[in-house]
């Protein structure tokens, strides 16, 4: 949802979700109520409030229509077919990220960070919202980017970036537009007072972003693993197994059979094998830092070498990046 004045400035955004098995974990009715009376506060204010929106806004982009991105290029119409197709037929939000990452990804250049982990959530730099109210934070991480700052739970967060906040989406969206290193700017209200504060962003901070729920992480897995969706093993599973609790075990979850997604499945992998060593590489990760090591660090036509585990057995396989 857009709050916008009749000239398309947008005052806020309201709507979002952490994972798909608890999709409303971050919005209620009030927050939303909240949000709106927040969006008729900054439309009074308007248009003396401008410098707060001005970050607010939509950022030009390198092609003017969606339909202009070479991988949508005459798949949709601009009028949905009402008809039995009308799912077909409509132009997903999630394919626009996709198609941002295949321009790159085609033209054999890293992902940007940006385009990697998007609209990351405020838990990324360590802030827990109330979701129901427009900003008040209702926990902090100890040893994150946000308590360094000094930001303390009960706070409400008034800017970031220098934007109005009104929702945990504008949070989103203030820091989808961060830097990838660099410090924001955020102002909290505490007791009745203001207080100006820096957020210190270190590199690699969008990483701790999970992506490996959204839509868009099937493209990810298709170009990096050859078409494989883990989860995580437990660990008390990696004590049965003889893992080292900060070694690398992600359980296969699901191998993908058709297309472009069986190239893990022709390789030999299987369901339940567990993956120990992706390029060398043993460390802990998660799914999202392995399918954002595999989209940065590697090109098409490369051939990765992992390793999974298999009745107690180790396997290498190599597996061609798309």
């Amino acid at each position: 949802m857009f709050f916008m004045n009749a000239d398309k400035t947008i005052y806020g955004r309201y709507g979002t979700r952490a994972s798909i098995e608890n999709a409303e974990s971050h919005m209620s009715l009030e927050g939303l109520v909240a949000a709106l009376q927040g969006a008729m506060e900054l439309h009074r204010g308007y248009p003396d409030n401008r410098p707060f929106l001005v970050k607010k806004q939509a950022a030009p982009t390198k092609f003017k229509t969606t339909n202009d991105f070479p991988s949508l290029r005459d798949k949709f119409e601009f009028d949905l077919d009402y008809g039995e197709k009308v799912v077909q037929s409509c132009l997903h939000c999630h394919q626009i990220i996709e198609a941002e990452r295949l321009v790159y990804r085609n033209a054999k250049q890293p992902i940007p960070e940006r385009l990697l982990y998007p609209h990351p959530l405020p838990q990324t730099i360590g802030l827990r919202m109330d979701v129901d109210t427009r900003g008040t934070v209702s926990t902090v991480r100890p040893g994150s980017e946000a308590h360094a700052s000094g930001v303390r739970s009960g706070d409400v967060l008034v800017t970031l970036d220098d934007q109005a906040i009104l929702s945990v989406a504008d949070i989103q969206w203030a820091l989808h537009q961060a830097p990838d290193k660099g410090v924001i700017s955020a102002t909290v209200e505490r007791d009745g007072a203001f207080h100006e504060l820096n957020i210190q962003l270190e590199p690699g901070w969008r990483s701790k972003s999970d992506i490996s729920w959204r839509v868009t992480s099937w493209e990810l897995r298709r170009m990096g693993t050859g078409g494989l969706v883990f989860e995580p093993v437990s660990a008390s599973q990696k004590t049965q197994l003889k893992i080292p609790a900060d070694k690398l075990a992600l359980r296969v979850k699901y191998v993908g059979w058709y297309g472009a997604h069986n190239v893990a499945k022709l390789a030999g992998v299987k369901l339940g094998d567990i993956l120990v060593s992706c390029d060398g590489h043993d460390e802990h990760w998660t799914t999202t830092q392995l399918l954002g090591y595999l989209a940065s660090k590697h090109k098409p036509g490369e051939r990765v070498p992992m390793e999974f585990l298999r009745d107690g057995q180790r396997y290498r396989v190599l597996i061609r990046q798309q």
